[in-house]
């Protein structure tokens, strides 16, 4: 049993480097959503100027354009004012989707002051096209690596094998 441990050992690290590791985050903001991800999760994409606050914190903004879901001229939206405070009078790109029943901005997306917004309208799709569900690692490496890993194990069980059969080596 001894004699196959450092083999086994290869085979685990061959298979770490091989195998398609997951996106990971510290914090959820560490990483910014592009344009075409923040629209297809979103349920209204506009711009607007912000010219009220609601009581219960959200704050109503005229819509100046429209690119996604909306349907009126002003409308409410709760934007965290921990990470971006709203300026009332000032114009926004506002990505926004229902949480619990109201529209919400993302607490790291890219709902931001007009100026610094406005290059994202040029890569807006005119319909979504990311597929809900779509994996997050493409799933031709994973494939890949296991098609390597058993070509690797086998190759390794064959030379054990014949190391086994070989009486010049014993």
């Amino acid at each position: 049993m001894r004699r196959y441990f450092p083999a086994a050992l290869l085979l685990i690290w061959v298979l770490g480097l091989i195998w398609p590791a997951g996106e990971a985050n510290a914090l959820s903001c560490a990483r910014q959503p592009s344009v075409n991800e923040e629209f297809a999760r979103s349920t209204v994409v506009f711009h607007g100027k912000a010219v009220g606050e609601r009581k219960n914190g959200a704050t109503t903004f005229e819509v100046t354009e429209a690119w996604k879901g909306v349907a009126s001229d002003k409308i409410d939206v709760q934007v965290s004012n921990m990470w971006m405070p709203v300026q009332q009078g000032e114009a926004y790109l506002v990505y926004a989707a229902q949480q619990n029943g109201v529209l919400t901005a993302y607490l790291c997306g890219r709902t931001a002051l007009w100026e610094q917004g406005r290059a994202d309208t040029a890569s807006f799709p005119s319909i979504s096209v990311t597929p809900e569900g779509s994996p997050a690692a493409p799933w031709s490496l994973t494939v890949a690596g296991a098609v390597v890993a058993l070509i690797f194990a086998v190759l390794l069980a064959r030379l054990m094998i014949a190391r086994r059969r070989d009486p010049k080596r014993k």
